[in-house]
């Protein structure tokens, strides 16, 4: 997830300074990120069916959840407008959609971290 958010920063940050090379590294970044992202969601799925007692974090564990699928589709989403639209307006598309893929993957290490720390949720 740490590749996704500073793709995401490094990115943003190389095409409003025109600094091709920390847009390259962030490119790089979300590229590999979204490869690390698919196993990172099967082993999370996996964990979260070895919760017992989840009643008392059911609701962190729906957001945590449902902002990890968000934080896929969004990145998914990027790469694709990166790949297709070509045009101006959509490298600016592809900069927005990764500034809301990085608040969502923040907003998915908070619940998480939520569920660890405040719960004691830990996979044994």
């Amino acid at each position: 997830m740490g590749l996704l958010t500073s793709g995401a920063v490094f990115e943003i940050y190389g095409a409003l300074r025109k600094d091709a090379t920390v847009k390259t590294a962030g490119r790089f970044n979300i590229r590999l990120g979204i490869l690390c992202l698919f196993p990172v969601l099967l082993v999370g799925f996996l964990g979260m069916l070895s919760l017992e007692n989840t009643e008392k974090f059911r609701d962190f564990l729906a957001i945590h959840l449902r902002f990890a699928f968000v934080t896929a589709a969004v990145f998914v989403m990027a790469m694709l407008v990166s790949r297709y639209l070509r045009k101006p307006w959509g490298r600016i598309l592809y900069l927005l959609i990764i500034a809301a893929g990085g608040i969502c993957v923040l907003t998915t290490g908070y619940f998480g971290g939520e569920l660890v720390h405040r719960f004691g949720v830990s996979t044994r």
